[in-house]
């Protein structure tokens, strides 16, 4: 694999705050605990070109994430990054895929063809809440969420959590733990280094 830049502005672009934080922010996906992670860059965002140059420089050649630029229907755009190895982890439970089924992704499962669904969604009107089993979280929160089954709010971490907290908090944890990992590694790599092994 060649990870040499062949685009003048590459330098600065690997420099950049934005992906720097977008780097920690994606700790989890790129180190393993979390499937996928999504990124909102409002229409009226004034560096918003400048973003999504930042995003296809640095994260074009990545071989552990992959990424789908979506544009929302009020001009937005949405960054879906995807760690399919994890990502096919959490779809090994039929569990997941049971319930994706039952609320229409295709019968034959593969895991491009429910990403596309997935993409299909987010470029609608209507969000797609089913998209916390992609972001990893238990089905049981996601289920509740969705108003499916008969599991009791009972309180908020980066989710609304349903049912028994505890598999809840062991899974946020795990999240939490790999984000301060990647904060870690960012203080003592370069964006240079980092894009080599991404």
């Amino acid at each position: 694999m060649n990870n040499n830049c062949v685009k003048n502005c590459c330098k600065n672009n690997t420099n950049s705050d934005y992906i720097k934080w977008i780097l920690e922010v994606l700790g989890p996906v790129i180190l393993g605990s979390k499937p996928c992670e999504i990124l909102n860059i409002p229409l009226k965002d004034k560096m918003r070109v400048n973003k999504l140059n930042d995003i296809e420089n640095f994260f074009s050649n990545c071989f552990k994430v992959n990424y789908e630029v979506i544009s929302t229907t009020d001009g937005g755009t949405r960054i879906l990054f995807i760690n399919k190895k994890s990502l096919s982890k959490v779809l090994d439970n039929k569990k997941y895929i049971n319930f994706l089924k039952f609320i229409g992704y295709p019968s034959n499962y593969s895991i491009d063809n429910y990403i596309d669904v997935l993409v299909d969604k987010l470029h609608s009107k209507e969000f797609p809440h089913e998209i916390g089993i992609f972001l990893g979280y238990p089905l049981k929160d996601v289920a509740g969420f969705m108003g499916y089954g008969n599991y009791k709010f009972c309180k908020v971490r980066y989710w609304k959590v349903y049912g028994d907290p505890s598999i809840s908090d062991m899974v946020c944890d795990s999240f939490i733990k790999d984000r301060n990992k990647m904060k870690e590694i960012l203080e003592f790599n370069s964006l240079d280094e980092l894009k080599k092994v991404i």
